[in-house]
């Protein structure tokens, strides 16, 4: 329907203005009646409470949370307790991993293969007849999972799955106790294994080069930084609560501890900890300027406290080879290209282990590398140990991922120079003489 509306037209006829009626469409309403208005509130606040919904549940549901816990098992086997109570041994090692896989193979076929996170055997103890391992397992569940039933569908799945477990070691299914523990007991019980990264990213001597710095508090806790008279000279590692292990050529000209401190943490200054030397023992056969047997050994003033931060590493067997091509990795405070200055915050640089025979070529080091060292690096170059990272530690880490002592940084040419690798003392020729030494 249309409304006629008035408007006021000039028309030039004769000079006169005349009105006249002009239809133009009235405009339609545009608002909605009040029940339609109801009716689209009252949709949407429910799809919002299904959405709320959704998302509570989702949370809830979704959210998980670890659970640890301590637990021992009893077992049988053709070795004695002795073969195998030493942390770190190969006969240790072996054993901890044939039972870490017979626990993660029974998760892996059971209905907790998304829940089971990993198990470490932390130590083995005597029992007549047989053995108890203990160690720790640890796992991530929804947080509206009871602690109680997680506790008991864990036990059942050991059981059950435990009784077809192929040894040896001879598994006692029955004897399988778990315990709950918190984060902290868990930190607890790892500080007390050696090679545990708990915060869990390398001429002459002194020498990292193409590495990068160390973020994370814990990444290195065996890292130490030697000071002569509060000024970095060396690096070292930590093996025991009082024990450090270095180059001796750091001491060559300062052999006083009492002018020694030694640091630790990623940060030179502030230190995480800092304790005086006690007393320095370098190896008898040293002679300056051979490179031959480059180790030293220093006691600390009184033990380091075990934090995530300050931990030690494992000493390999004697016996025991890394072979070439394997990843390891170097860490110092050293110069980041040859002849520069150290630096206060931590570095890493990843190298392979590179076989005695191609290091002794005439363009590498023309057989100047003797049993006592083990080169490690790029024969292309780019990255080495460098000026101020001597006598620190060359770790590798095993399929358990525990973290060993392979070399100490010792010499080479300049920095990260082709066909010029890092040299390091191998850590397992000198083992013995470590264990006389220390104890460790």
């Amino acid at each position: 329907m249309k409304s006629q509306v008035w408007m006021k037209i000039k028309i030039q006829r004769f000079g006169s203005t005349e009105k006249v009626p002009v239809l133009v469409p009235a405009r339609k309403r545009s608002c909605l009646e009040p029940w339609v208005i109801g009716l689209i509130t009252f949709i949407s606040m429910i799809v919002l409470a299904v959405c709320v919904g959704l998302i509570v549940h989702y949370v809830r549901y979704n959210t998980r949370k670890n659970y640890n816990y301590y637990s021992t098992l009893s077992f049988t086997s053709d070795k004695y307790y002795h073969e195998f109570d030493k942390e770190a041994t190969t006969n240790f090692t072996e054993m901890s991993q044939r039972i870490e896989t017979m626990v993660k193979n029974a998760f892996s076929q059971s209905s907790l293969r998304r829940e089971f996170i990993k198990s470490q055997v932390i130590k083995f103890s005597p029992q007549d007849p047989g053995v108890v391992a203990h160690m720790l397992m640890i796992f991530r569940f929804p947080s509206t999972q009871s602690p109680e039933s997680i506790k008991k569908t864990i036990q059942r799945v050991l059981h059950e799955k435990l009784q077809h477990a192929t040894g040896p070691p001879k598994v006692d299914p029955s004897s399988v106790v778990l315990t709950n523990i918190n984060k902290t007991e868990t930190d607890n019980y790892l500080s007390n294994c050696c090679g545990t990264r708990m915060g869990a990213s390398f001429g002459t001597s002194d020498r990292i080069v193409g590495g990068q710095e160390v973020v994370q508090e814990g990444e290195w806790p065996w890292q130490a930084s030697l000071r002569w008279n509060g000024v970095h000279r060396c690096g070292a590692t930590l093996i025991g609560a009082t024990w450090l292990v270095s180059a001796a050529h750091c001491f060559r000209n300062y052999k006083d501890p009492a002018q020694w401190t030694a640091s630790f943490g990623v940060t030179i200054n502030p230190p995480k900890e800092k304790q005086r030397l006690k007393r320095i023992i370098v190896h008898e056969n040293y002679k300056y300027p051979s490179h031959d047997y480059d180790i030293a050994v220093t006691e600390l003033s009184r033990p380091v406290t075990y934090t995530n931060a300050v931990h030690r590493v494992c000493l390999p067997d004697a016996s025991h080879q890394i072979n070439p091509g394997s990843a390891a990795y170097v860490t110092g405070f050293g110069a980041l290209r040859n002849d520069g200055n150290s630096v206060n915050r931590l570095q890493q640089v990843k190298v392979n282990i590179i076989d005695t025979k191609t290091c002794n070529e005439p363009q590498a080091y023309n057989n100047a590398i003797t049993p006592g060292m083990i080169c490690a690096g790029y024969l292309e170059g780019g990255k080495d140990a460098c000026q101020g990272d001597s006598g620190g530690p060359m770790v590798s880490s095993n399929s358990r991922d525990i973290w060993y002592l392979y070399g100490i940084v010792s010499w080479g040419d300049e920095c990260a120079e082709p066909n010029k690798p890092g040299v390091y003392t191998r850590v397992t020729a000198f083992r013995n003489w470590i264990e006389a030494k220390t104890g460790i």
